[in-house]
């Protein structure tokens, strides 16, 4: 089976000659009406002469330009000596040639708009992007924030083509930690940059609308059911927290999430991680009391340093300090966590739990 030619995305060409020949035709016509009145002198005559001369001029390239339309032949130009002609007379006509000149010169090196496009988001064929992307994917907890430290750092002193290659790979494979450098490309000073970055911003508006309708119909197949309500939850959650939406729609989405975790955590109450995600939303939204609330049984079961961080958060905001003191002192350990634990929260925890507790885990 013969595969299909896509349709050129080029004009209709042809007519070129046809195109150079009225075009001089029409500049002798012009340059002699404009002439009649300072030859002849500027009587009413001469003047009333020269503007029918240029008003049959005008008719008849509307004229042939609708025969070349009839024809299937290139409008471009033709239409700009259509336009030009009768507004700026023989200077119109100058700079319809000068543009053919031009066209006729640069179309030889230029590059399709449906190629251009492509270009931006080239498949990745080079091994070190497709291990970067390895290494963020599959190492530490903190790697994707590592390497979108890195990605800012190409975008602030990288090369175009440097830059190219970070939005390209950020818009595969995008993550909120990704927004700032995604940002920068927005505000960069290269326009092929800032096109490439505006051009990855929407595709990732467009996959994360798609998504978000899938899972949509999903709940609606199922609304009893509380996985399909936080996954589509979590998706909302996830796209407000990214830092591309304006305040407005921000707070939209965070309150369609949180609608969703409340709805989700109705129907099953003892999931943990879902409790986890409510309080974390709501303590972003400033419902501290509730936050504290949700998450409080969680601590009682033995939470992980996660959930025990976003606890600490709210009693620390709520003022309840004995009860922040008490926290870290009895769980410093899982809160300190390993070497993934930035070294100010560390410090942190080190603080509120005292040096008692310090020192006993030190000699333990």
């Amino acid at each position: 089976m013969t595969p299909a030619v896509e349709p050129s995305e080029a004009a209709p060409d042809g007519g070129g000659a046809e195109l150079v020949a009225v075009a001089m035709l029409t500049l002798a016509t012009e340059a002699t009406l404009a002439a009649v009145p300072p030859v002849s002198g500027w009587t009413p005559v001469t003047v009333a002469a020269a503007l029918a001369g240029h008003f049959v001029v005008s008719a008849l390239l509307v004229i042939w330009l609708r025969s070349r339309w009839r024809r299937g032949l290139d409008l471009r130009l033709p239409g700009l000596l259509a336009v030009s002609t009768p507004v700026l007379g023989p200077a119109g006509v100058v700079a319809v040639l000068f543009s053919a000149l031009f066209h006729a010169v640069f179309r030889r090196h230029a590059t399709g708009f449906h190629d251009w496009y492509l270009s931006l988001f080239p498949e990745s064929e080079t091994a070190p992007a497709q291990e970067l992307f390895e290494l963020i994917v599959s190492g530490r907890e903190q790697a994707h924030v590592a390497a979108s430290e890195s990605f800012t750092d190409v975008m602030t002193v990288g090369t175009p083509v440097q830059k190219q290659a970070v939005i390209a790979l950020v818009s595969r494979h995008f993550r909120p930690a990704f927004t700032p450098a995604l940002k920068l490309g927005l505000a960069d000073s290269d326009p092929s940059v800032r096109v490439q970055a505006a051009t990855a911003t929407a595709r990732v508006e467009h996959e994360f609308n798609e998504r978000w309708l899938a899972l949509d119909e999903s709940v609606r197949e199922d609304p009893e059911d509380p996985v399909r309500r936080t996954a589509l939850a979590r998706h909302l959650d996830a796209y407000a927290f990214c830092g591309l939406l304006d305040t407005n729609r921000e707070a939209e989405l965070r309150e369609k999430a949180l609608a969703g975790y409340h709805q989700a955590l109705d129907r099953a109450p003892g999931d943990g991680t879902l409790r986890h995600d409510l309080g974390r939303l709501l303590l972003r939204l400033g419902h501290v009391e509730e936050a504290e609330r949700i998450m409080a049984p969680l601590i009682a079961d033995g939470a992980e340093r996660g959930v025990l961080v976003w606890y600490a958060e709210c009693l620390f905001r709520l003022g309840r300090f004995d009860d922040l003191r008490g926290l870290c002192r009895t769980h410093a350990a899982v809160m300190r966590g390993g070497a993934a634990t930035p070294d100010a929260l560390g410090s942190v925890v080190n603080l509120w739990a005292g040096g008692d507790a310090v020192a006993m885990e030190s000699a333990a």
